[in-house]
């Protein structure tokens, strides 16, 4: 072997070896670093957006902060950390991959907060343990890149998923009306209605003020709200998503003075989120309708 490749192979082996041994960094502030892992050695740059795994906890190892995984905290760096406290010093020095553990008084930590005069001298000296790691560095358009990218994860997965669910509420309200031998007719949508009684002229339009006596009940027959006990009839406008989509897509099959009920899955009712105790997620509503007036 040439002596050029062996002085090669130790320069190699040496910094390998360095890279291992190096598991400790102290900063200027005397803050000690200790690190789980070294990243890829590029330094954090002016304008460049920081996503961080951060967790820390108090003296009596209750945690105060739990940001990992899918809710980094995410941050631009610009000439303002130089003032924003040592945390900023420690993110400052650390780069893309980087993993490490530190621990800081509560008054260093405290000392950059503007909404605290003086730390309390009972906290003063007491540790905060920090666990950070820098998930990813990007300039701003990566970082709008990235944010649009997951956005679209975010709508395929809650159309995946609502898709899902309107297939279950589509097969429980069938066999539903099976049950209760209803004959309803079924829409494009997922929407059943019924009507029990008809009323005269042409149906509501999209844009007209609607007249409308409800009540609203869940598949098990809990009722959950009704005009009638109140007395006093709604009135909204049709087709310009002021009420939820089964009601703007149902109330346009009535005509003036027509009754009968509508059954809505959730997708278009109150979806996976409900609606206050009253409605439970992933609710399929039933609601007898009268159309009094438009």
């Amino acid at each position: 072997m040439k002596v050029l490749d062996i002085i090669f192979l130790i320069v190699v082996t040496l910094f390998i070896t360095y890279s291992f041994l190096v598991k400790e960094k102290v900063l200027d502030h005397g803050i000690k670093l200790k690190y789980f892992k070294h990243g890829d050695g590029e330094a954090i740059e002016d304008g460049q957006i920081v996503m961080l795994n951060l967790q820390y906890f108090d003296d009596d190892g209750n945690e105060l902060l739990n940001k990992v995984g899918n809710d980094p905290v995410v941050l631009l760096k610009d000439s303002s950390w130089k003032n924003n406290g040592i945390i900023y010093e420690v993110i400052e020095n650390l780069e893309k991959g980087d993993s490490v553990f530190f621990q800081i008084t509560t008054e260093k930590f405290l000392e950059n907060d503007p909404r605290l005069a003086t730390t309390p001298d009972s906290l003063k000296d007491k540790l905060l343990s920090f666990y950070c790691g820098v998930e990813n560095v990007m300039d701003k358009d990566e970082f709008e890149n990235f944010q649009r990218k997951q956005y679209e994860k975010m709508q395929n997965q809650m159309n995946n998923n609502t898709e899902e669910q309107s297939i279950i509420d589509a097969q429980i309200i069938d066999q539903y009306l099976f049950d209760k031998n209803i004959e309803a007719i079924n829409t494009a949508s997922g929407l059943r209605y019924v009507i029990s009684e008809a009323g005269s002229g042409t149906n509501a339009p999209v844009g007209s003020l609607v007249e409308v006596h409800y009540t609203g009940m869940l598949l098990d027959g809990t009722k959950f709200d009704s005009s009638l006990d109140r007395g006093v009839p709604f009135e909204f406008t049709l087709g310009q998503g002021q009420v939820i989509r089964g009601w703007d897509e149902g109330i346009g099959y009535f005509n003036k003075g027509a009754k009968g009920t509508l059954y809505i899955p959730s997708a278009l009712g109150y979806g996976p989120n409900g609606a206050g105790g009253g409605i439970p997620p992933n609710s399929i509503l039933i609601f007898d309708i009268e159309l009094l007036d438009f």
